[in-house]
């Protein structure tokens, strides 16, 4: 299916006529011979090809144009002047099917009327968000010399030999070979596709982008998804673009993009529509299970080679040349010794060096200013977040993770600036704690800290547990794991008690959520965090339960309990933020009490010290009231003493003390 938009200039303008009211309208005769011609061709082309005027003037017809048979658009328009009667000359541009639609509804606005033969609603309704491009012209030696940069130019040129040599029988259709595009940039795909319908192997310069990023996960959605691109692609081509999703390191599954339905539909429609799979270099399975699943097809593979060394020096050399700029030292010490690199580290690394070369050699008036980069790393984590994350009691460990984390964000930037291969902002974490230990606290936090450091963009606390992520029904958990994952976009999410996801069964509900989670935090790595949470001994099970989680988390933190003396510090801060104050006389009665507490299996750290307050608080309120009231004073009033903390019964078990660190706000 082919869509054209024709530009129409008449020879003759349209005659005028006076339609009574002092308005013209065009000539009821002529008007009708050129709408009867058109509807004539339609519907003898019904179902097959379709021709429409959305736009015109006396001089001039705007004609939408969809062909989906094996006639050329030349053939169509001279069939309409023919039953039009209309004497001129038109140009053609081929559009997507996308610009068609939107042809069709201004039609509706023009003043001539299809309404009984137009018939391209068949078409447009199949064509409903899919991503389409037009393959822009190119020269083969700007072809070449994109193939050179993109480092693809070993197996490209050998292939364009190929598609240059005219076939060897007349009138045979169909595709000889497909294509596996393993390399990094996307450009090859409009060059290849400009190249083969210049030589005549595609009747169409258009190709759709099946793009597994974006596509529905469920089979039942991609079945119906993958026919809508196949059913306008005859005649054109149709780019599969398969991610780094698709292959993961715990061998639970590949992506659901490469199913059965896709395969089969790629058979079908195999002499008609040319597919050309679009996968990251470094995915070598998913190209040979493509193959094992297309036996009858034959593919032309066309690989990104990795350079290092003098290769890679050569690579941006080139860049140079073309810029007119001489490569320095400082461009070609970037290239590590004995370090592989692709065509996308390689251009990224150009990029920072020009982009300095600009202000230091092209324009040195500028070169006393330094780049936005180089202020940003000397910054210690700033904002009003992180100075309470300083002031938190204990919690040593985490404050050295949260600055850590702060730095490896920029670090990877910087190196993802620099071209350096696998450079990723990957950020996501365990915290595993016994009940009390600030866990939530300290997220809240850093979600603050990330967005006033310009890691993240929005900075919430997006909290979320199984029922919010597991459905009733099958079908239900994907979309709903997706839901919050957008929800939590440019935040942190936070899942507490994420070992309650694992089932006893393989399998289960509770699996899929963990697969689908797994992927999301892959695709969602640039701008989110993903914080799993809950007690030590069922967060290591639940890690262990899919090996893919372990690979994707950057960071475990681990929160200790709390000191004796911690315990006291909380506790005072607790009744200060109260409005009460601890007697110095506490401190003998509370440290053997939290000494006791450090040891029971069902210590609660932080909520065991606001408990004791609160107990305290009753304790003092009946003390006070056996006293002269009139007598108190303010500090009698707002002071809680050790008789207060002495009757408390705290309900728990002498076991063996355990002495182990974690965090609140200090009291000053």
């Amino acid at each position: 299916m082919i869509g054209y938009k024709v530009v129409l200039k008449l020879d003759k303008p349209i005659p005028m006529t006076n339609d009574g009211m002092h308005r013209k309208r065009y000539d009821e005769q002529i008007q009708e011979q050129i709408e009867n011609g058109i509807s004539d061709f339609n519907e003898a082309h019904i179902r097959k090809s379709v021709v429409f005027i959305f736009c015109d003037n006396r001089n001039t017809l705007w004609l939408g144009v969809i062909i989906d048979e094996q006639i050329s658009i030349d053939e169509v328009m001279a069939d309409i002047f023919r039953r039009t009667k209309l004497k001129g000359s038109c140009t053609t541009q081929e559009v997507v099917i996308s610009a068609i639609d939107r042809y069709s509804h201004d039609a509706y606005r023009s003043r001539f009327d299809y309404e009984r033969a137009f018939v391209a609603e068949f078409f447009l309704d199949r064509a409903d968000e899919i991503l389409e491009k037009i393959a822009r012209p190119c020269t083969l030696a700007a072809l070449k010399k994109r193939a050179s940069f993109g480092l693809y130019d070993k197996d490209l040129l050998p292939e364009l030999e190929r598609i240059v040599q005219p076939r060897a029988v007349d009138g045979a259709k169909g595709h000889p070979v497909h294509y596996i595009l393993r390399v990094s940039s996307k450009k090859i795909c409009s060059d290849l596709v400009s190249v083969l319908f210049k030589n005549g192997r595609l009747r169409s310069a258009r190709f759709s982008i099946i793009d597994s990023n974006k596509s529905p996960k469920r089979g039942y959605e991609f079945k119906n998804d993958f026919a809508s691109y196949y059913g306008v692609a005859k005649g054109s081509t149709v780019v599969v673009e398969v991610n780094k999703l698709a292959e993961q390191s715990d061998n639970y599954s590949t992506s659901d993009i490469l199913s059965k339905s896709l395969f089969d539909l790629i058979k079908m429609h195999s002499r008609d529509v040319l597919t050309v799979f679009l996968i990251p270099p470094e995915l070598d399975r998913i190209a040979q299970q493509i193959k094992n699943s297309l036996p009858e097809l034959t593919f032309v593979e066309i690989n990104e080679r990795p350079v290092s060394n003098g290769d890679a020096k050569k690579v941006l050399r080139a860049y140079c040349k073309k810029d007119s700029l001489k490569a320095d030292n400082d461009l070609l010490k970037m290239v590590a010794k004995d370090t592989s690199y692709n065509a996308e580290n390689l251009r990224k690394m150009y990029d920072t060096w020009y982009a300095n070369a600009l202000k230091t050699k092209v324009y040195p008036q500028y070169a006393g200013f330094k780049k936005n980069i180089e202020i940003a790393k000397d910054k210690t984590p700033q904002g009003s977040a992180y100075e309470k994350l300083k002031e938190m009691i204990g919690l040593e460990k985490v404050k050295q993770v949260i600055e850590q984390a702060v730095t490896y964000s920029k670090m990877q930037k910087l190196l993802a600036d620099r071209g350096m291969p696998n450079a990723k902002r990957v950020m996501h974490m365990v915290f595993t704690g016994n009940p009390g230990t600030a866990k939530t606290t300290v997220a809240r936090l850093f979600a603050q800290i990330l967005k006033d450091n310009e890691v993240l963009s929005v900075g919430d606390l997006i909290e979320c547990g199984r029922s919010d992520l597991v459905g009733m029904y099958v079908g239900w958990t994907a979309v709903q794991v997706k839901a919050m994952f957008k929800k939590a976009k440019g935040s942190v999410l936070f899942i507490d008690e994420a070992y309650s996801l694992v089932d006893e069964k393989n399998g289960s509900f509770g699996d899929e959520a963990i697969n689908t989670i797994v992927q999301e935090m892959e695709n969602c790595r640039e701008d989110m965090v993903v914080i799993f949470a809950g007690y030590p001994k069922q967060m290591n099970e639940f890690i262990s339960r899919n090996p893919g989680l372990r690979s994707r988390i950057s960071f475990y933190v681990d929160f200790d309990n709390y000191s004796p003396d911690e315990l006291f510090d909380i506790t005072k801060l607790i009744a200060k933020n109260n409005g009460f104050k601890l007697a110095d006389d506490t401190c003998e009665t509370l440290l053997p009490i939290f000494e006791n507490a450090i040891g029971s299996g069902d210590f609660g750290n932080g909520r065991f010290a606001r408990n004791l307050v609160e107990q305290a608080q009753l304790a003092q309120s009946v003390r006070l009231s056996t006293l002269d009231f009139d007598s108190l004073s303010g500090d009698d009033l707002v002071t809680l003493c050790a008789q207060d903390f002495s009757q408390i019964n705290t309900g728990i078990r002498l076991e063996e003390n355990r002495k182990q660190r974690i965090g609140f706000s200090k009291v000053v």
